[in-house]
């Protein structure tokens, strides 16, 4: 299994795909440099730096981007060999083919994870500094690792929604247009802080984010829907991996020639 997944993962050097990684990351650090931008409190005070904020900043950004770059992702891993007609060549190896579509996805969780990461370099090395010099908790770097965390495996629910048009379709099209739509729907439900949004599948990863804000967002506190978007997501996962793995183990060896 690890070497199908080194495989897939070779397969990505030198290709475009990694652009959509730094295109994730760089506004998402570039806004949370924002929050060091000098602040006055309400009494008219400078305020100091405020690691909760630029964590949310960073999630927020990561939150709506990531739907289009996510799918851009998993579209190109998926079509690929349908693109370039070499899944006849993938097809006739002797290998599961649940175990290439294992790989794939395997291949797009780990692009998640890494977008998320570099993502959250310059949140992370500032608020690592404010925490040494005893200017900032332990505990806000700590939630915002795990905001991250969350924000990583709940991208990853929306995947195979992304993999199963890529299938069908054969292209990375279906894919880029799911990711572009959705990426609108994410945007204007992340403006409107409602707590009603995260039932939408693809603004699930959003729930850590604003339960980070606290108090930055409107609505603040627990959200009460946050149960039933889990299991809103759980099924459009399983449906979608199901669909996958019964299209990936019944595709003619033909398909796409």
């Amino acid at each position: 299994m690890f070497s199908v997944f080194k495989t897939e993962v070779i397969k990505l050097k030198n290709t475009k795909i990694l652009w959509l990684v730094l295109i994730g990351a760089l506004p998402a650090n570039l806004v949370s440099l924002m929050g060091l931008l000098p602040r006055i409190s309400p009494a008219g005070t400078p305020a100091g730096v405020n690691l909760q904020d630029m964590f949310y900043r960073q999630g927020q950004m990561i939150t709506i981007l990531g739907p289009a770059l996510f799918a851009l992702m998993t579209g190109y891993i998926i079509a690929r060999e349908y693109q370039e007609r070499t899944i006849n060549q993938l097809f006739s190896y002797p290998v599961s083919r649940m175990r290439f579509l294992a790989a794939k996805l395997a291949a797009v969780l780990a692009l998640i994870a890494v977008t998320t990461i570099l993502s959250s370099l310059t949140v992370f090395a500032v608020g690592s500094k404010l925490v040494f010099q005893q200017h900032a908790d332990l505990q806000a770097l700590w939630l915002g690792i795990k905001m991250n965390v969350m924000i990583c495996v709940l991208s990853f629910g929306t995947i195979p929604v992304a993999a199963a048009l890529s299938m069908v379709g054969k292209n990375i099209i279906p894919a880029a247009v799911l990711g572009v739509f959705v990426t609108v729907i994410a945007a204007i439900g992340e403006a409107g802080h409602g707590r009603l949004s995260i039932l939408f599948p693809w603004l699930t990863p959003y729930w850590p984010v604003r339960q980070l804000a606290q108090g930055i967002a409107q609505n603040s506190g627990l959200n009460p829907y946050a149960p039933l978007a889990l299991v809103i997501l759980g099924g459009t996962f399983l449906v979608a991996l199901i669909f996958c793995l019964v299209y990936y183990a019944r595709a003619d060896v033909h398909s796409g020639s």
